[in-house]
């Protein structure tokens, strides 16, 4: 769980995303909301980045209402530029959210 930087082109890209990855056992337990949002926190008050994304595979609802309930929001579809056409995973979507700036 964490920040990284995609090492693909996009139109997106360049950006850092943010992903989680949990066993099941662990899944629903609110261990994937609690950590994206300390990496959001780190991400944009000890990096200063101006915006994080996220992206997964459509039919992964698990992963998408955790985007969500961190406050991130759909922006597009996209071909992963990593997998092979026709591959069964390659349609993903995209999500964003901005660093909320005090006024």
């Amino acid at each position: 769980m964490g920040l990284s930087v995609p090492k693909f082109q996009s139109f997106f890209t360049p950006c850092v995303e943010i992903g989680w990855r949990l066993a099941y056992d662990y899944w629903g337990t609110g261990y994937a909301t609690e950590g994206a949002k300390a990496s959001l926190d780190y991400g944009f008050n000890e990096l200063n980045l101006s915006e994080i994304v996220s992206f997964t595979v459509p039919q992964n609802l698990r992963s998408r209402q955790v985007m969500e309930r961190i406050g991130m929001r759909f922006i597009d579809e996209f071909q992963h530029p990593l997998l092979p056409e026709g591959h069964s995973l390659r349609k993903h979507v995209l999500y964003k959210i901005n660093q909320r700036k005090e006024l």
